[in-house]
């Protein structure tokens, strides 16, 4: 399994939000997740001790996977749309939450790609352990499908 970790990388999640730097330290905290039910794991790390808001963090996560459920039942899954690669989502009300997330190789090899079901998992992933285990501060991720690397991602305090 490759690791989300490489100079490349963290200069993208960097460029992600273009509102805050990356400051990854060694001792930030740090969580590996298996989402339930679903072959995607997330590996997180806080980037900084600032907490988003929570009701942000709420609507943002829950309108984004209202969306992805609506789009999946009219439409199937299927790869991320170029122009949805990277998927980045905000909290339209407050601006106080963006969650962006990007394929590995966007529009390239089938298996280093997200589809939508990948970014509902991932959200239900991001759910259970920033919202419901109350761990709501910046934070990057990396999302693998089994063992595949298939995309990093991002979310902080801030909008698109």
């Amino acid at each position: 399994m490759r690791s989300l970790f490489t100079y490349s990388n963290i200069l993208f999640l960097a460029a992600l939000t273009l509102t805050a730097p990356v400051d990854v330290l060694p001792d930030n905290p740090h969580y590996s997740y298996r989402v339930p039910n679903t072959p995607i794991s997330l590996i997180l790390i806080r980037v900084h001790q600032h907490p988003i808001e929570r009701a942000a963090l709420f609507r943002t996560i829950f309108n984004t996977q209202q969306a992805l459920r609506r789009q999946l039942s009219i439409e199937g899954n299927r790869w991320l749309d170029v122009d949805d690669d990277p998927y980045q989502v905000d909290d339209k009300r407050s601006g106080k939450c963006m969650i962006g997330m990007k394929s590995v190789h966007p529009g390239g090899s089938d298996g280093e790609r997200l589809t939508y079901k990948d970014v509902l998992d991932v959200m239900q992933g991001l759910w259970d352990v920033l919202y419901l285990g109350r761990n709501g501060y910046n934070t990057i991720y990396q999302i693998n499908n089994g063992t595949v690397l298939v995309g990093h991602g991002k979310i902080i305090v801030g909008n698109v």
